[in-house]
């Protein structure tokens, strides 16, 4: 898989001498706090964002697990438009981080469009720590495929694709539903799964798949890092109902909506996750989508 990246170019512990076994067990993680992360988000006109922006911000692990998650609100007299209350526990769950982790900040529209920014690093328990993002430029693209559909897209993606066109001197709007190497995926769903739009060999793929024998279904595929992936499933392929399946990134895991297979941005590589067969079912179909 190609990266995206342009051609050229993050106790009080009580040592009491009658403690069991077990009850050490117990204490080796436990709740500490909540760590309040104050922050401000600005367009990229430098103007601060209203409630009228319809931007949630997430505070996202980087096994794909959303920690907190908040609203874009009217800015307050100091400027700040938003509140993540990330709870903390003494060491990271599916549900709290732990001091000094580094979780991924993504920005999520209503129109289901989502952005990942700068990591949050996570403070102590009781403290509040501030943070400044940029809101991307937003351009609004309508489809040239006669079905009018509008969609608001970040300025880095037309950052990343301008690149990508003059190397490989096509002439042209930067269109996120084009589908410039014919391979199936638009432009922008290229973008945000890390591929490259004038490969027709380099798309988001399952590239291997087990089928369960009392067990789980396997799927592997190509992932680039820094991005999230999520997996969809239907039942059927006549009329399909496609819908969000949880996944597991081992076969003893806990079951996840999404997942980052690595944060870090210069990593390629093939990851492997698990899903639960569907009870009764006698076919069921699967793909993976960039989220």
């Amino acid at each position: 898989m190609m990266k995206r990246h342009n051609p050229t170019l993050v106790v009080l512990v009580a040592a009491f001498a009658a403690m069991t076994a077990a009850g050490a067990a117990a204490a080796a993680n436990f709740p500490i706090g909540t760590h309040l992360v104050k922050g401000t988000l600005k367009d990229w006109q430098n103007k601060v964002l209203t409630s009228s922006a319809a931007v949630t911000i997430q505070a996202v692990a980087t096994n794909g697990t959303v920690i907190a998650s908040t609203k874009v609100a009217n800015p307050t007299e100091d400027g700040y438009n938003f509140l993540l209350q990330i709870p903390l526990s003494s060491t990271a769950t599916d549900s709290t981080a732990a001091v000094d982790d580094e979780l991924n900040c993504v920005l999520a529209q209503d129109s289901g469009l989502s952005l990942a920014v700068s990591p949050i690093k996570v403070g102590e328990a009781n403290t509040v720590s501030t943070v400044a993002l940029a809101y991307v430029n937003m351009k609004d693209y309508t489809s040239t495929n006669g079905t009018g559909t509008t969609a608001s897209v970040p300025a880095e993606y037309v950052d990343t694709i301008a690149p990508w066109m003059e190397a490989y001197e096509i002439e042209g709007d930067y269109d996120p539903f084009a589908d410039y190497d014919n391979d199936g995926a638009s432009n922008y769903d290229e973008y945000r799964a890390g591929t490259n739009p004038f490969d027709d060999t380099d798309r988001l793929a399952i590239t291997a798949y087990t089928a369960p024998q009392n067990a789980l279904h396997t799927l592997s595929f190509e992932y680039a890092g820094g991005h999230v992936y999520g997996v969809e499933t239907t039942l059927s392929l006549t009329n399909p109902e496609w819908a969000l399946q949880k996944v597991k990134k081992t076969e003893t895991d806990a079951e996840h909506e999404q997942v980052m297979p690595s944060a870090d941005e210069d990593d390629v590589g093939v990851a492997t996750i698990y899903v639960v067969p569907a009870e009764g079912a006698k076919s069921q179909f699967f793909k993976v989508e960039a989220k």
